[in-house]
């Protein structure tokens, strides 16, 4: 059994169907805002070295890949959300690409603070308002050593305030319906 039906929207697996878990515990990022966000990173997503926190299903660094990323890795504390990133990641052809770490997103990060430098895109879909979750994943990025320039953008409800962040500066926000996506500059 899974969940709703998820296609990637653009480049090598375009329109390659993704397996997403059943249930309303875990909300795949829609098409819309999938084209959307990748539309507004442009180019810049051909070469990038991806982390997706909080991924779910896979769906936002499987579009990556799809699209030019040369490398993804994705967190996820679900064991079976992992495992379906892993089949995704299979179905698409990009199992050598994608590394999946069956881990909650702020421990992961807090093991992993040394290697945070080598991602240019860091893409964070935090459980929806879940304020808490959202404002620790902002606030230990931004105490980490991140790449210069390195853009992060965080998926969440419209309804939610960001944390007061030193290092991470607001690039632009969009809404689509109660999704807002905003997009951060690591100095």
């Amino acid at each position: 059994m899974t969940g709703p039906a998820t296609r990637v929207t653009a480049g090598t697996s375009r329109g390659r169907l993704l397996k997403t878990p059943p249930g309303r515990a875990t909300r795949p990022t829609t098409a819309l805002v999938r084209e959307a966000l990748f539309n507004i990173i442009g180019d810049s997503i051909r070469g990038a070295r991806v982390l997706d926190l909080f991924a779910g299903a896979g769906t936002l660094g499987v579009e990556a890949l799809s699209r030019g990323a040369t490398s993804a890795t994705f967190v996820e504390r679900d064991r079976a959300c992992a495992t379906i990133v892993a089949e995704n990641l299979a179905a698409t052809g990009f199992a050598q690409q994608g590394d999946v770490a069956n881990a909650d997103a702020i421990d992961w990060l807090r093991a992993h603070d040394s290697d945070l430098g080598a991602y240019n895109l860091l893409l964070l879909d935090p459980p929806y308002q879940d304020s808490a979750t959202l404002a620790a994943a902002l606030q230990a990025l931004d105490r980490a050593p991140l790449r210069n320039e390195a853009l992060l953008v965080v998926e969440h409800h419209r309804g939610q305030p960001l944390p007061a962040l030193q290092r991470l500066s607001l690039v632009r926000d969009r809404d689509y319906g109660a999704t807002r996506l905003t997009f951060l500059r690591y100095q």
